[in-house]
């Protein structure tokens, strides 16, 4: 296991769905709107989560599926498996998992990204940071 900063241990992770749709229709003179990124995280229930063990952390990142007028479309599913330090309370290691995990998952899809839309024709994309501490 990978250890961050000795309170959060992770497996290596590990990408189950990764679709990239190329719209060969957009123009890009036309420029490049705002991008659309979407993320959802998941995790057993607070209830099941046994802490002596290593919990499984799901993140889905969904680009642009709601526009039209854009170079690619693109969903994706990542996880690994977090265990975090037992002397963490359980409210805290919750935090943990529904942040920092989640921000680790994310720095593992960033590469991919940038290297299938690069090979897409259109510009790569890169991912920017997310703050998954927010409410939205």
């Amino acid at each position: 296991m990978n250890k961050i900063d000795r309170y959060l241990e992770f497996d290596d992770p590990t990408v189950s769905e990764f679709d990239l749709k190329v719209n060969e229709q957009f123009d890009i003179v036309d420029g490049l709107e705002q991008l659309d990124i979407k993320t959802m995280i998941e995790m057993p229930p607070e209830l099941e989560i046994d802490w002596s063990s290593a919990v499984p952390v799901y993140l889905s990142l969904f680009v642009n599926l709601d526009q039209d007028q854009v170079p690619y479309k693109i969903s994706s599913k990542i996880s690994s498996y977090f265990k975090v330090d037992d002397d963490i309370s359980n409210v805290d290691a919750l935090q943990i998992l529904q942040t920092d995990a989640a921000t680790i998952l994310l720095s593992y899809l960033r590469p991919l990204v940038s290297m299938m839309t690069a090979a897409s024709g259109f510009p790569a994309m890169t991912l920017p940071m997310i703050d998954f501490n927010s409410e939205d």
